[in-house]
């Protein structure tokens, strides 16, 4: 999978992903080959948004290098962090997410990062297709 690096591309290997996915439910051949088609390489630059508060979360992210952060700015401009995402780590604000609704959240990214994002609408037909997807992300959450 490529994603652009300002002039220059490089490949994303879907296979952390896919790892991923099979410590906790084995994939079948058609599984993989959703996830393929599912889900996308992404790079975010160091201190580059990927939900700002007041935009509604289209996607969710599986870090694959690099590391984000979700954090909230209270009332008096105090910044609060409420979740690291690492390597192998998932990223997203679930309450804008599934209920389509602004997002309260920041995340931003804390160095160059790479993601693996799906959209709202794919993951649900991911559901429907392969229903063991289902269940993996009722395990993540």
């Amino acid at each position: 999978m490529l994603i652009e690096m300002g002039k220059e591309k490089t490949e994303e290997s879907l296979e952390p992903l896919i790892n991923y996915f099979n410590r906790l439910i084995p994939l079948n051949t058609e599984e993989k080959v959703l996830v393929r088609e599912r889900f996308h390489a992404r790079l975010f630059r160091w201190r580059q948004f990927v939900l700002q508060e007041g935009d509604t979360c289209t996607q969710f992210y599986f870090v694959v290098r690099g590391c984000l952060r979700m954090y909230k700015i209270d009332e008096k401009g105090s910044t609060h962090i409420l979740q690291f995402a690492a390597e192998n780590y998932w990223i997203n604000d679930l309450g804008s997410f599934h209920g389509m609704k602004p997002s309260t959240l920041n995340i931003d990214a804390l160095e160059d990062t790479v993601v693996f994002q799906i959209s709202h609408a794919d993951l649900i037909s991911l559901y429907i297709q392969a229903p063991k997807f289902d269940r993996i992300f009722r395990v993540l959450l």
